[in-house]
């Protein structure tokens, strides 16, 4: 099994003007009290995280409209790392497109302390490429699969039209391209536009699941 969750601390890196986590004690053991009780408080795209297309659509659905199935069997993982932006050539390079799900190695390496601005984004040609293979998750381990000064959110809205997940932050550092198995479920906040998401890889064929 290969975590590729990126650790959540007081000090992971927020998008810019978002919210860091924090942690307030209600009640702690060093107190006298009888049990240690926290209390949080994070943006729900801390870290690594899914996004519903109320995130950026008006009239998008929440966490609440996907399916569990698409965050759960065959995914392969491509490196992306010193690309542009990740077009349809791209994908049709890698081989890609026949797959169910995608994962994305855009980072030559991850720092969870650290908001990074530069990265291969998801080009629009590309969203449509996916869309029209059929993929039914899109993941990166960059922070949007848009560039951050792109307040059209173009590949948000092409893969979110066709109702895919998308997942972001993810930690692929230590993983060779090829094909897995993944199991990335995020919390079930029904009414939020994302959630926080606990994503691992298995090896291919580990679970007896349809794509």
């Amino acid at each position: 099994m290969i975590d590729i969750s990126r650790p959540l601390s007081v000090t992971t890196a927020p998008w810019p003007e978002d919210t860091a986590l924090s942690i307030d004690w209600t009640l702690h053991l060093s107190r006298g009290d009888n049990v240690s009780l926290s209390t949080i408080r994070l943006s729900t795209h801390l870290g690594t995280h899914a996004d519903a297309p109320a995130h950026y659509m008006p009239d998008g659905h929440t966490m609440s409209g996907f399916s569990l199935l698409a965050f759960v069997g065959p995914v392969q993982v491509i490196d992306v790392v010193g690309c542009d932006s990740v077009t349809a050539q791209v994908l049709k390079e890698q081989s890609v497109l026949s797959s169910p799900r995608v994962l994305v190695r855009s980072l030559a390496e991850v720092v969870p302390e650290e908001f990074v601005d530069d990265y291969p984004p998801l080009a629009p040609d590309g969203a449509e490429a996916l869309v029209n293979s059929g993929v039914r998750l899109y993941g990166t381990d960059a922070p949007s699969v848009d560039p951050v000064d792109c307040p059209g959110m173009d590949a948000h809205r092409i893969l979110g039209s066709a109702g895919l997940p998308i997942l972001e932050n993810l930690d692929l550092t230590h993983v060779p391209p090829g094909k897995y198995d993944l199991v990335a479920l995020p919390m079930r906040l029904v009414e939020a536009e994302a959630a926080p998401v606990r994503a691992v890889l298995l090896p291919a064929g580990s679970l007896a699941l349809e794509s």
